[in-house]
């Protein structure tokens, strides 16, 4: 595709996330997903059910460009 890893951003909470996390440059394991996601992520977002990626979302789009 062409998409350099700077221009991506992801979400994982289980093992078959862990190499788009390590890839991606912004990337975030969720809070309560699996615990190994950590160690493959740059950053930690909340639990699902606290609308974890919404958040983040939201604090990528008020960065400025």
């Amino acid at each position: 595709l062409g998409i350099d890893a700077s221009d991506c951003v992801s979400f994982g909470d289980n093992p078959n996330d862990f190499s788009m996390l390590e890839w991606c440059g912004r990337s975030f394991a969720m809070s309560d997903g699996h615990p190994d996601g950590r160690k493959y992520a740059k950053g930690i977002a909340g639990p699902c059910e606290e609308d974890g990626v919404a958040i983040i979302i939201e604090q990528l789009l008020e960065l400025p460009a």
